[in-house]
């Protein structure tokens, strides 16, 4: 029946999808088949824009190259089948063939695709060269065996050419070949896969292929000498059976055993063309050096072909093999004597014998020596316990032993000597590394007391190699039990844990986030957990998971977003919109869902003080924030107290930046202030209401015109009831900022506060700051609102103020303040000052009697009155002079401006003359001649404003006058206009210049 392109790209397609899927199956060779599966997956890409182009003819050489494609396909599907259903033996031992045909498959099929039209190619215009590279590739791509798989393949050409009957290498070759295929070392598991391999030859001669059949009889015969393939229980009773038969005394070698030119029992005895056998290296090197004779007979030897003495090298191993079963009797004893040379000189002598035949671990271990090693382990010479772990390691490496040692106490034992100095810890570590590989062994370790703390502490270690042990021990513990892993962050190795979250199964994955949420885990913990790549799964599970997934992802995210150098990265990684996502459903979910997502949400808001992505992701766009602000304000009073103090506090980091006014802007236009107000009114909950107001402070801090106009006498006296019974100085900070952020020329609101008992309030925080400290945020606070209550345009409010005692709590804030408190205290004593000369009682001169003397009255040195601090607001009367002039001195920019302020009001026309003598005797004159050089224009002006009425008076001039001609020369050529103009009339002063230059 002759099939269309369609039903052929159809049915290649479904062949594909078949052969691609069992690929990944495959037991030997895994890249290479996984390569092939790539390969094949983009095949059927192609395949599909072919059958999706109506255009395409049923042209007789697309047919043909289909037609052909189906039956490599179906080539390859029966090769991938083999792979799958032959014994684990049969596939390694034919690896180099099944890739060879592998390879011959894959490039027949690229030579077909590359044979197709031009024409038909045409459809393809975007992608065409990318096609046709790929079709190359498969043309030219050649497999390769890995290494270890051409090393003992090479090892079985050996032994089947040289016909080798060894226990010893057939062990070593079985032992080659499991870890290959990553089969366990079980004896069951070994004579199964054996007795697999002898069905597979059966089958191979039911199919007639005798060659095929032959070969895997001989690697069978080969392997069957292996004694890991028989029961411990089997290899014992044997040893002891042929142990028994020996008798007590080693046994001389014979002669023949010696080679005639080394008089050494030969390792590799072969026979040369005189029929005399010699050591392969020694007689090698006979010849080498120009000899032609044998060196028994003299005889010249013609041919000098080397043959292997197979039956002289059986005897030999049978009389090595039978010595050394009878030494390891006294090797026995001599490791319980209690001399440490002998014990140290016998285990060195069985390490030897261990690393030299697989056979002799075995031996060891049925001798019984075992225990006497595990209890070596317990000695108090170190030496002794070091080279008992090395042999046990050795007996132990590749070995069935390993449950026997695991039954007499190694594992407790090495536990004790990972605390230990690093050169015992590290073969402890070793040891236990060599227990890991075994799943049930593995268990084992798990259940000693402190294991898992002790691996993850030396992970740590300085010493690489004892550090890389560790983490291996603790991969191979986390592979049989994904809980191990959680204990293994908890002790502070998070590796496996990151492994499972990635690559787990999603059970596993919720697992491994949970665990992240409760971990108690340090910045430095966090920061490096993001590292190493928590994120992107955590993510995922937050976007396309169940209900407990999200959950668990966001209990994750909430602790790791708590470091703050994660916060970026986590608005980068893309956390914000799924989380947005989740607060915005209208669907019904968990209400702890919503609390994690917000609380993420609040954490990671505060990105925005470092950079602008956080804004960008949650709105879109900078410019447009006002949709999502809409609803977050929205939601705010849909939902419960939790899920407000998160949305509050991430509206609050939101805004905190001077960058993002725009976006403050956007909230108020969103009716923020008169929500805000009426959520602090009307909610009861403490923390809603303290975030509610920190809010609040932050939005309306550029604009509190809004605030003071919204803000209702009943709201105004609840936070002064807050801010006199709040234990919180925080919270006391956010209602005195928010009072601060009103217009201070607002009387009405000024009014409103004063009828709060505002006032009050402010003097008692000023007390406690004189007495005890403050946080500076509320003791700058505190002093920003008392600005609004000293006006100079309101005297009975100033009055007041005074009357409280404000200016000696003012005047200590001189003295410990912050500067922005110190500039706003400066500020109040100033606007006092401005309205002294009003309050000033003046002296009449008395006309008095002869007899009667005049009564003296005190007047102020500056003002000509009776002042008083507490009438007249007399900065001269209160000391306050000396600290206005110590804060010039200082040079602080923020406080500068305000104390050159302050020391104007003592300058006035009505008592200029007398203000300048105060200030000079104060030591004003050098720190104001200073300022002159500042990089402050209002400040500069301010100084000249003061000098000009300084120089007026020559005794002045003459003591400052040189000092300042070099900064009034500079500004009357780098200054402003106005400073210009004021340096020039000082040097007029100080005859530097007439009174006539242009300056003027």
């Amino acid at each position: 029946m002759s099939h269309t392109i369609s039903d052929l790209l159809s049915q290649l397609r479904v062949q594909l999808a078949e052969t691609a899927c069992t690929a990944k199956d495959v037991l030997i060779e895994k890249e290479s088949f996984a390569q092939l599966s790539s390969y094949l997956r983009k095949l059927d890409s192609f395949l599909n824009e072919i059958q999706l182009k109506s255009s395409i003819n049923d042209s007789h050489t697309l047919k043909t190259i289909l037609e052909s494609l189906v039956t490599k396909i179906r080539n390859l599907d029966d090769l991938v089948n083999i792979c799958r259903t032959k014994s684990k033996f049969y596939l390694f031992i034919n690896c180099r063939s099944i890739l060879k045909k592998l390879q011959q498959i894959t490039n027949d099929i690229g030579r077909n695709l590359s044979l197709i039209s031009v024409s038909h190619m045409e459809i393809f215009k975007d992608s065409k060269e990318s096609i046709m590279r790929i079709f190359q590739e498969m043309q030219d791509l050649k497999f390769k065996t890995n290494l270890v798989s051409d090393e003992v393949a090479g090892k079985i050409e050996i032994g089947l050419q040289e016909n080798k009957e060894s226990s010893s290498y057939s062990n070593e070759l079985l032992f080659q070949i499991a870890k290959a295929i990553g089969i366990e070392l079980s004896p069951s598991l070994l004579k199964t896969e054996l007795e697999q391999l002898k069905k597979d030859q059966k089958t191979a001669e039911l199919q007639r292929n005798m060659a095929e059949a032959l070969q895997i009889e001989r690697v069978a015969a080969l392997l069957s000498w292996a004694d890991d393939a028989r029961p411990l229980e089997e290899r014992e009773k044997q040893y002891q059976v042929r142990r028994v038969s020996l008798g007590a005394h080693p046994i001389l070698p014979l002669k023949s055993f010696c080679c005639p030119i080394t008089q050494e029992v030969m390792e590799d005895p072969v026979e040369i063309a005189s029929g005399h056998t010699y050591e392969r290296a020694a007689i090698q090197k006979w010849f080498a050096d120009g000899h032609t004779t044998c060196p028994v007979s003299f005889i010249t030897v013609s041919n000098f072909e080397l043959r292997h003495n197979k039956v002289l090298k059986r005897s030999i191993d049978e009389w090595r093999e039978r010595n050394f079963m009878i030494q390891l009797t006294s090797m026995r004893n001599k490791l319980a004597s209690e001399d440490e040379m002998t014990i140290l000189a016998t285990l060195e002598e069985l390490h030897g014998m261990c690393e030299l035949r697989l056979i002799h671990r075995h031996w060891v271990a049925a001798e019984g020596i075992l225990p006497i090693l595990v209890k070596l382990l317990k000695s108090s010479g170190r030496n002794i316990r070091k080279k008992a772990f090395s042999t046990l390691i050795m007996i132990i490496n590749g070995n069935l032993e390993l449950k026997r040692a695991c039954e007499e106490g190694v594992i407790e034992l090495s536990m004790c000597a990972l605390a230990r100095d690093v050169s015992e810890s590290r073969q402890a570590v070793n040891l236990l590394l060599q227990l890991s590989f075994e799943q049930s062994l593995c268990r084992q370790l798990t259940k000693a007391h402190g294991c898992i703390f002790l691996l993850a502490a030396l992970t740590k270690c300085e010493v690489p190699k004892v550090a890389e042990d560790a983490k291996a021990v603790l991969e191979n513990i986390s592979k049989i039990n994904e809980e191990n892993a959680v204990l293994m962050a908890e002790a502070g190795y998070f590796g496996p844990l990151v492994q499972h979250l990635n690559e787990g199964a999603k059970t596993t994955q919720m697992i491994m986030a949970n665990a992240l949420s409760q971990i108690k885990a340090t910045d430095v913990t966090r920061r490096m957990l993001v590292e190493m790549g928590v994120l992107p799964p955590l993510v995922k599970m937050l976007s396309e998971g169940n209900l407990e997934q999200k959950l668990a992802s966001l209990g994750a995210l909430k602790d790791l977003s708590l470091c703050f150098e994660n916060r970026d990265i986590f608005v980068k990684a893309g956390v914000m919109q799924p989380v947005l996502k989740l607060l915005f459903t209208k669907k019904s979910v968990l209400t702890t869902l919503r609390e994690q997502a917000a609380t993420v949400l609040a954490n990671l808001a505060s990105a925005t003080s470092s950079s602008s992505n956080c804004l960008t992701d949650l709105f879109g766009t900078e410019l447009e924030p006002k949709p999502t602000i809409y609803r977050l304000l929205s939601l705010i009073n849909l939902c419960g107290p939790v899920i407000q103090i998160q949305l509050l506090k991430a509206l609050h980091e939101l805004s905190y930046p001077h960058s993002t006014n725009h976006l403050k802007a956007s909230m108020r236009e969103a009716g923020a202030v008169e929500m805000l107000l009426s959520l602090y009114d009307v909610n009861t909950d403490a923390g809603v209401r303290f975030h509610t107001i920190k809010l609040l402070h932050s939005i309306t801090r550029d604009d509190g015109e809004s605030l003071a106009k919204q803000m209702q006498y009943e709201v105004t006296q609840s936070l002064v009831n807050l801010l006199v019974n709040s234990p919180i100085e925080e919270e006391k900070a956010a209602v005195l900022g928010l009072f601060h952020n009103t217009p201070l020329d607002d009387s009405d609101f000024t009014d409103m506060l004063d009828k709060a008992e505002l006032l009050s309030a402010l003097l008692t925080i000023l007390q406690m700051a004189a007495d005890s400290g403050l946080m500076k945020e509320l003791l700058e606070s505190a002093v920003g609102v008392l600005l609004r209550f000293t006006v100079s345009s309101n005297l009975q409010l100033q009055k007041k103020v005074v009357s409280c005692g404000v200016i000696p709590l003012l005047l200590d804030v001189l003295k410990w303040g912050t500067p922005l408190a110190k500039c706003r205290a400066i500020i109040s004593l100033g606007q006092l000052s401005e309205s002294t000369w009003k309050q000033t009682c003046r002296v009449k001169k008395v006309t008095s009697f002869w007899c009667i003397s005049p009564q003296v009255v005190d007047v102020c040195r500056v003002h000509g009155g009776v002042c008083t601090v507490e009438k007249s607001f007399c900065l001269v009367e209160a000391q306050a002079v000396p600290l206005l002039i110590e804060e010039l001195k200082e040079q602080d920019p923020v406080v500068v401006g305000s104390a050159l302020g302050a020391v104007t009001t003592l300058l006035y026309d009505e008592f200029w003359d007398k203000g300048v003598d105060l200030i000079a005797e104060s030591g004003g004159v050098t720190p104001v001649i200073n300022l002159l050089t500042i990089h402050d224009t209002n400040a500069q002006e301010c100084a000249l404003w003061i000098l000009e009425r300084i120089f007026r008076k020559e005794r002045y001039r003459l003591m400052y006058g040189n000092s300042a001609q070099l900064p009034l020369i500079s500004l009357t050529q780098d200054g402003t206009n106005k400073a210009r103009h004021q340096a020039a009339k000082i040097l007029a002063h100080l005859n530097i210049l007439q009174q006539q230059s242009s300056y003027f």
